[in-house]
């Protein structure tokens, strides 16, 4: 065993190709590209669902959408079971001081993302219980909550849009541009890491600090975007109406230059998290993990922006992973990898047997591109609407569907409803030319055995709080 502390690093929404150290033409991530040079970088890295309710399971307790739980009466917004092994309680087990200092009104304490921590801080500071509020917290509440309604009721006109000559984008601007002078729906990187970085300062070593960035979930902050520089600035207002477009599901130039500054600003703070480890003598003895829960789509295909449910094209799974450990130089893998399987990974760079978790590799080594055979990646996606499965070896890959109790939103609608799609994904890597399903029975028959009824899908008793609600909504999110 080394007594290595672990940094693990989740960027919200970040996509594989938009990295610099993947191959991406613009400058993006200058400082990510550097610890690049000496960590193992997985070219075929994917998430276990499309959102981060379906993902961040995967992350934390190895675990998908099939063998899970659901908060709440929201079958779509996963939870981790109370009694689930985790990364944090694992590592604890061996000793390790386990922090989580992050943002996102998903990854809460009442959805019990927290077990295993010995410290557990998301900086919206919602979602820590479902107390009672007092009349006067319940009646702001239901300000808060008319608010919010009307909000969502603007961004379904913006929808039904097929132009954004319309008093919807007027009045959707103005909205986030009031914003801009109050509290924007996401807490900037710059906050997030300050926060980390205290944490992991106060920590015993050896530590496991984890921390998740929203920087690059929409609605992107056009701060975010000016400080950025490699794709050029972005005036305010431009970036307010590629925003509008984004909602209505209108094609906007500039939005890829958006999302690709505000990765550049998160890269640049990032450097924040070495310099403190350096500053106490921590780097030299410190693995680095950076990863994503899920992609983003930028209108890769059906007239879409953002990260919809049952969407298993590869813009939304495939994520980057790096993994930096001190004294390795480290390489490029190719085979693929389940970001379900990180627990093995960390107990690989730790030298730690392995713990007992659903998801596992079927490999003795991540670290290396072994020809063993290796179980097959899964991504899934359930709720009332039924449950998606993606299931790929090292060339093909299929995706699977089964019909739920409720009807699918018209608004996204794919082929894989009607009939299963396999892909050669390792040639066609957009996905574009769908081959017979019959060619690889043993992935539709893997898919067969994993599809679940939504109806038998575990419940963690809860309810959203009206603070949470409000922000899900801010985010896009259908409550």
């Amino acid at each position: 065993m080394t007594s290595f502390n672990i940094v693990l690093i989740t960027v919200d929404c970040l996509r594989y190709d938009r990295c610099g150290f993947n191959g991406h033409d613009t400058n993006t991530t200058p400082v990510l590209d550097s610890v690049a040079n000496e960590s193992y970088v997985f070219d075929n890295a994917y998430a276990t669902g499309p959102y981060t309710t379906e993902s961040v399971p995967g992350i934390i307790a190895g675990q998908h959408s099939h063998n899970g739980a659901h908060f709440g009466e929201h079958l779509g917004w996963k939870a981790i079971p109370t009694r689930s092994r985790t990364v944090a309680s694992y590592l604890s087990d061996h000793g390790y001081s386990t922090v989580a200092s992050l943002t996102n009104p998903h990854i809460t304490r009442d959805r019990n993302f927290h077990i295993g921590f010995d410290t557990f801080r998301n900086i919206d500071n919602i979602g820590g219980g479902a107390g009672e509020a007092d009349s006067d917290n319940q009646e702001s509440g239901r300000g808060r909550s008319t608010m919010s309604v009307l909000r969502s009721r603007l961004r379904s006109r913006l929808r039904e849009q097929r132009t954004l000559i319309n008093p919807y984008t007027v009045a959707y601007a103005a909205y986030r541009y009031a914003q801009l002078r109050s509290e924007w729906p996401t807490i900037p990187a710059e906050r997030v890491i300050r926060e980390a970085v205290t944490a992991f300062d106060r920590a015993t070593e050896p530590f496991f600090v984890w921390t998740h960035l929203m920087d690059l979930h929409a609605p992107i902050r056009p701060r975010a975007v000016e400080e950025g520089e490699p794709a050029g600035g972005s005036l305010t207002a431009t970036h307010l109406l590629s925003d509008a477009a984004r909602v209505s599901q209108i094609h906007a130039p500039t939005y890829k230059s958006m999302y690709d500054n505000a990765l550049h600003y998160v890269d640049s703070c990032l450097q924040e998290i070495i310099t403190a480890l350096r500053r106490h003598g921590q780097w030299d003895n410190t693995v680095l993990i950076l990863s994503s829960d899920h992609g983003e789509v930028l209108y890769d295909r059906n007239e879409t922006y953002g990260h919809p449910r049952h969407y298993l094209y590869d813009e939304l799974l495939h994520v980057p992973l790096l993994v930096r450990v001190p004294g390795l130089r480290g390489e490029r893998i190719r085979q693929p990898v389940s970001l379900a399987w990180m627990h093995e990974l960390i107990a690989e760079v730790l030298e730690l047997p392995r713990g007992e978790f659903d998801a596992r590799s079927g490999v003795e080594t991540l670290l290396s591109d072994s020809d063993d055979d290796r179980n097959h990646v899964v991504s899934d996606t359930l709720d009332g609407g039924g449950h998606s499965v993606s299931v790929r070896d090292d060339r093909h890959k299929l995706i699977s569907h089964r019909g739920g109790y409720e009807p699918h939103d018209e608004e996204y609608e794919y082929d894989y409803f009607e009939q299963d799609l396999l892909f050669q994904y390792s040639t066609d890597v957009g996905e574009r030319s769908p081959l017979s399903g019959s060619d690889r029975p043993d992935l539709t028959d893997a898919a067969n055995e994993l599809h679940s009824d939504p109806e038998s899908h575990p419940e963690i008793a809860g309810r959203f709080e009206p603070e949470v609600e409000e922000r899900l909504r801010d985010l896009g999110y259908r409550v």
